[in-house]
């Protein structure tokens, strides 16, 4: 993986910023060789989605504002944007497969309506069964990881969905909002919110981005997500809010900068609003949480 500075924040990683083709839009490896190495222990963030299969290992993980204990045979999913680092106090070995959102884009990957997507799960715990039929998967894309023919990608998508599929059945106690990617226009519109997460950020704006009327923009993501596009931009900024208090030293006034406030007072009235606290007391009572 290559990185792109972003200052003070967590670094922004990507899976190969160099590489063309499928190498730009999907790996599959070993944790321990193809992991984050010295990052490991550094918050950072990814503009793809991770996969981690745990076979071994313990400590803990930290997503955003929680930390989830690492034990084997778990599956942990980090989504593109989430800040993140481990903590293992016995070293972590397992399956990687990272993968950005366009790769499943296309003949092999999922439908607009299957709801395969785990993008907001923190970690899954498969039983013996479903153990197995996750590694006989794994094993599969990493052995088509391997070809080098006209029916690779096809193999790959394949291969992701169904891997995808079985976490959808192992999640299918969580929220059905919060496991199914969005399509189309509505996508679109989350993907501009996730990438730049900013108070001045408004609805006409995306809108003219995506050549549309802010109406139209206004109906379709509401049908897609039940929520106005406010309501997702205001949301939005209040997660990438919480990710800076809780895995950044940046003071409450460079926070408030980063997300296009005009003044702390006025961005600690919104975090107050919308997260039950202060920015300060956020901070203060961070203590990780097992999830």
């Amino acid at each position: 993986m290559s990185r792109r500075e972003t200052g003070a924040l967590p670094p922004t990683h990507t899976i190969d910023a160099t590489a063309t083709s499928i190498a730009s839009r999907f790996l599959v490896g070993a944790y321990e060789t193809d992991g984050p190495g010295v990052w490991e222990r550094l918050p950072h963030r990814h503009d793809f989605v991770e996969l981690v299969y745990v076979r071994s290992g313990s400590g803990l993980h930290y997503v955003d504002a929680d930390a989830v204990p690492i034990a084997p045979h778990q599956l942990f999913v980090i989504a593109p944007g989430q800040v993140h680092h481990w903590e293992p106090v016995e070293p972590v070995r397992g399956t990687l497969v990272l993968f950005r959102e366009d790769f499943l884009t296309g003949v092999g990957g999922p439908d607009a309506d299957t709801g395969v997507g785990v993008w907001e799960t923190r970690a899954l715990r498969p039983g013996p069964a479903e153990r197995e039929r996750l590694e006989h998967i794994l094993a599969g894309l990493a052995a088509e990881a391997g070809m080098r023919d006209e029916h690779q990608e096809l193999a790959l998508r394949t291969l992701l969905t169904l891997l995808l599929v079985q976490c959808r059945r192992l999640s299918r106690d969580r929220s059905a909002d919060a496991l199914t990617p969005r399509r189309g226009l509505s996508a679109a519109f989350e993907r501009i919110v996730r990438d730049r997460a900013s108070a001045s950020l408004t609805v006409a704006e995306c809108a003219r981005e995506l050549a549309v009327t802010p109406g139209h923009l206004s109906e379709v993501v509401a049908v897609s997500t039940g929520r106005t596009p406010g309501e997702i931009i205001r949301g939005e900024v209040a997660r990438e809010a919480q990710r800076l208090l809780a895995r950044t030293e940046l003071s409450c006034a460079q926070i408030a900068g980063q997300l296009g406030f005009d003044d702390a007072s006025y961005f600690s009235r919104f975090f107050r609003r919308e997260c039950g606290a202060t920015p300060s007391a956020f901070r203060a009572g961070r203590t990780p949480r097992a999830a």
